[in-house]
């Protein structure tokens, strides 16, 4: 099974590790929250660079190691400064939750006796140089370019190569059955069928929404409320409100709807406006002229309050292409090759002796 590479962005603040390679293996990540106090250790406002943030079975992860982290990703994230107080107290907790996690891992590496072998170290860089170069990257300059350090960058590299050689070892890959296989490719030509039998249907469809909406037009150009009408006969989620879609200005509808709303006089129902979404009928109750800024004001642009009744028109749906047997397989695989692995992290985890300042982390 193909892998990619994801390392483990302790530095950047972001996920968690992330080893192995099938889509679905963003494995080692949980929500990240956080694990609970102990009193062995101080509380997070201390400020102390020295101060025990987290400890994982013995091991500890100190102030100053997270600070300097969560310094990387605020740099990183441009975070303006009336908010850096908000974002650092989120990257805290994000980057805690990560090193756990590695801590955990690297120690089962540990106690599993895995070595990375230099035949290992070349595989997983030629996966990685064959995913940067679609990004018109190069190996070394990911490393160098790295905004942790070429030195810490090469060796959380690293630290991901063991922790995917430890899911490989410990977490066998899922069977998948040729029953399951053919039936997945049964329902996906299945799907087809049905969008292309919806598609003939079109013009049929398309005839019946017209008409439904010419018939509301007769009825509100006879005195029926329009509210009432659009409560009852809406497409739209507005409808809740009578089709009320409040105020907007131009550029903020599709453009048949714009320049219909604009062109209309006030409490008047227009004629019928097809967009793609369907075919609508409009009532302008009110226009707003644009306002210069002035002395400091800003200005306003013009707008229009009004509500709307739609009437949907199915669109065609595109058939999607049939995937192969291997495709499939495939597929398969990476799903529940994603979930063994979750499961055996949360087996780690629930194993481990964990403290952490952080409260609700669920350790």
């Amino acid at each position: 099974m193909k892998k990619s590479i994801v390392f483990f962005p302790v530095a950047i603040a972001s996920t968690l590790v992330l080893a192995s390679a099938c889509s679905k293996d963003k494995n080692a990540e949980s929500a990240a929250p956080a694990a609970k106090p102990a009193s062995a250790i101080a509380a997070v406002s201390s400020g102390n660079p020295e101060e025990v943030i987290a400890s994982v079975n013995g091991h500890k992860f100190l102030r100053k190691e997270m600070d300097e982290i969560v310094n990387i990703a605020l740099k990183a994230q441009n975070v303006p400064a009336e908010q850096q107080k908000e974002a650092r107290e989120f990257f805290e907790k994000q980057v805690t939750y990560s090193k756990i996690m590695k801590m955990i891992l690297l120690d089962e590496v540990k106690k599993q006796n895995i070595v990375v072998t230099d035949e290992d170290r070349k595989k997983r860089e030629g996966e990685l140089a064959e995913q940067l170069k679609v990004q018109g990257k190069k190996l070394e300059d990911f490393f160098k370019q790295s905004p942790i350090g070429e030195a810490v960058a090469r060796q959380e590299f690293a630290d991901s190569i063991a922790i995917n050689k430890l899911f490989d070892i410990k977490v066998p890959a899922p069977e998948v059955k040729a029953d399951e296989i053919a039936k997945a490719i049964a329902e996906a030509k299945e799907a087809n069928a049905k969008a292309e039998a919806a598609n003939k249907n079109l013009g049929a469809e398309k005839a019946k929404a017209k008409e439904k909406i010419a018939s509301l037009k007769k009825q509100l150009d006879g005195g029926a409320d329009f509210a009432k009408l659009a409560q009852e006969n809406s497409d739209c989620p507005s409808k809740a409100k009578g089709g009320d879609l409040g105020t907007f200005t131009r550029g903020q509808m599709v453009k048949p709807f714009e320049d219909a709303a604009f062109a209309q006089e006030i409490g008047k129902v227009g004629d019928i406006v097809e967009t793609q979404f369907g075919f609508h009928l409009i009532k302008v109750t009110a226009k707003n002229p644009a306002v210069e800024a002035k002395d400091g004001k800003p200005g306003k642009p013009e707008s229009v309050a009004a509500s709307h009744i739609l009437v949907k028109t199915p669109q065609a749906q595109a058939p999607r292409p049939v995937p192969t047997e291997e495709q499939v397989k495939k597929n398969l695989e990476n799903q529940r090759r994603g979930t063994a692995i979750q499961q055996y992290i949360d087996g780690l985890k629930k194993a481990a002796k964990v403290e952490t300042v952080f409260k609700d982390m669920g350790f």
